[in-house]
């Protein structure tokens, strides 16, 4: 009995003592769970710290309120470019590289303009189908980036002019239909995103029959008092459709677009209206535009090529006219250009687009730079790294050039929208259509000229940073 009783005895021992470890094993590990539990809260509110410190730290960043160290590096990780001519700059972009989206997917280009001027994108397209906001990429970038647009066909004469209805006039008058532009009317108020109108009076396309007896090709053109009365029929028509149904949507007016030679001379050739108005239309249709605009909504002139002395001349003097009958409110012009011509920051050059600019801003007039653009021109070829890379930096110089003309900035232009006339290369709503001029390629992904366009905000709002600290 008393061998039994001691196996009893020891296999009571160990299956309570087994028992008992279960139990400590169990406590330990609830006891390790709580500890981990501990230790990984602590981590993740630290992260969630750091996580906040560089939110906050990209916020200030585009406010202009960095510390110094920060201030020293740009969106690529390198020193701030500062000036094109400079050979800190050649050398720091001769080795820049693509950033991708890491640093800077969360800006928009109109916050980090949004101390000086409207920044803008026009809505390419020629047909309703085809428009911009159609495509979603294209439609994410306006809304994310713009807060400006400009329709760069559809609102033209040749889309609001309804033939038909026309003919069946009563009153002898045109008839105007917006079912072109209406879309766009409504993504813009949707979106919050203001348009300029573009353009009411135009030597092209408009239509041929508009000038025409009975509205007749096969008849002769119209007299001018016929003319006159047509011409401020369509102004109202238009300046009133959208007042009404798009009321603060529409801000601005290209009233009258390329009039000018580049030479200095009236727009004679192919112009119907000057055939028949001669430069008398120019005048008309501002007067026309300014009976019929609500107080706030503001009037331009518009042309290209507007950095040949010449032209720039004779801009400058109609403009100056208008100014002192109190017609227009500003100038559009457009930089519609390549990647060698014109100088743009030159005090050498008589065609500079530095002298441009103070030239116009000595009238009084609002700027707005409407169509801008750098094109590298020929096939896909000619898209080499150099030539991106050219494009790119024209953009930048482009865009300190006009910060720094600007008033807000001491300039003494009164600078207040800048365009691009354009958002993505090789226009994706059509096929196999080709050009290199704008800030995103056909896949919606940034160039190298985005990043360039972005620098130049940034490091101006760094320099203005650097200058208050350094005082």
């Amino acid at each position: 009995m008393k061998g039994k009783e001691l196996f009893e005895s020891a296999y009571n021992r160990d299956k309570w003592g087994g028992k008992i470890m279960k139990e400590k094993r169990k406590w330990m590990g609830v006891l390790s769970s709580v500890v981990l539990g501990i230790v990984m809260i602590f981590f993740l509110t630290s992260c969630s710290i750091q996580s906040a410190l560089d939110q906050k730290r990209a916020v200030e960043k585009i406010m202009g309120s960095v510390n110094e160290s920060e201030d020293k590096t740009n969106i690529w990780g390198q020193s701030p470019v500062i000036g094109k001519n400079e050979n800190a700059q050649n050398e720091s972009k001769k080795t820049q590289k693509n950033p991708g989206t890491e640093t800077a997917k969360d800006y928009a280009l109109k916050d980090v303009y949004a101390d000086y001027f409207l920044v803008g994108a026009a809505i390419n397209g020629s047909s309703v189908e085809t428009a911009a906001i159609n495509h979603p990429g294209m439609a994410a970038i306006l809304k994310k980036h713009f807060n400006s647009t400009t329709l760069s066909n559809l609102m033209k004469p040749q889309y609001l002019l309804d033939y038909e209805a026309t003919k069946k006039s009563k009153d002898g008058m045109p008839v105007c239909r917006f079912d072109s532009c209406i879309p766009s009317l409504e993504f813009c108020r949707k979106n919050g995103i203001k348009m300029r109108g573009h353009v009411l009076v135009w030597h092209n396309q408009t239509p041929e029959w508009f000038f025409h007896k009975d509205y007749d090709v096969s008849k002769p053109l119209v007299d001018a008092a016929t003319m006159e009365r047509r011409l401020e029929s369509y102004i109202k028509q238009v300046i009133e459709f959208c007042q009404k149904n798009y009321p603060g949507v529409v801000y601005c007016w290209d009233v009258v677009n390329e009039a000018i030679n580049d030479d200095g001379t009236w727009r004679e050739n192919n112009n119907n209206w000057y055939t028949i108005m001669r430069e008398s239309y120019v005048e008309k249709a501002f007067v026309f535009a300014r009976k019929y605009a609500d107080k706030n909504v503001t009037l331009f002139y518009n042309d290209y090529n507007v950095f040949l002395p010449a032209k720039r001349e004779a801009i400058y003097n109609l403009a100056k006219k208008l100014k002192v009958k109190g017609l227009i409110d500003g100038l559009g012009l457009q930089p519609t250009v390549g990647l060698d011509f014109p100088e743009l920051d030159s005090d050498k050059s008589s065609s500079s687009f530095k002298k441009t600019l103070e030239k116009f801003a000595e009238i009084g007039l609002q700027i707005h730079i409407t169509e801008l653009h750098f094109e590298i021109e020929g096939d896909e070829s000619n898209r080499t790294p150099e030539n991106l890379k050219k494009q790119a930096d024209r953009y930048y110089e482009m865009m300190k050039l006009l910060l720094k003309e600007d008033k807000e900035n001491g300039g003494p232009c009164n600078i207040t929208c800048v365009t691009v006339f354009g958002i993505c290369d090789d226009f994706p709503m059509y096929k196999n259509f080709k050009q290199c001029r704008y800030l995103w390629d056909k896949n919606c992904n940034p160039k190298l000229a985005f990043y360039s366009f972005l620098q130049a905000g940034l490091d101006w709002k760094a320099s203005l940073n650097k200058n208050k600290k350094d005082k």
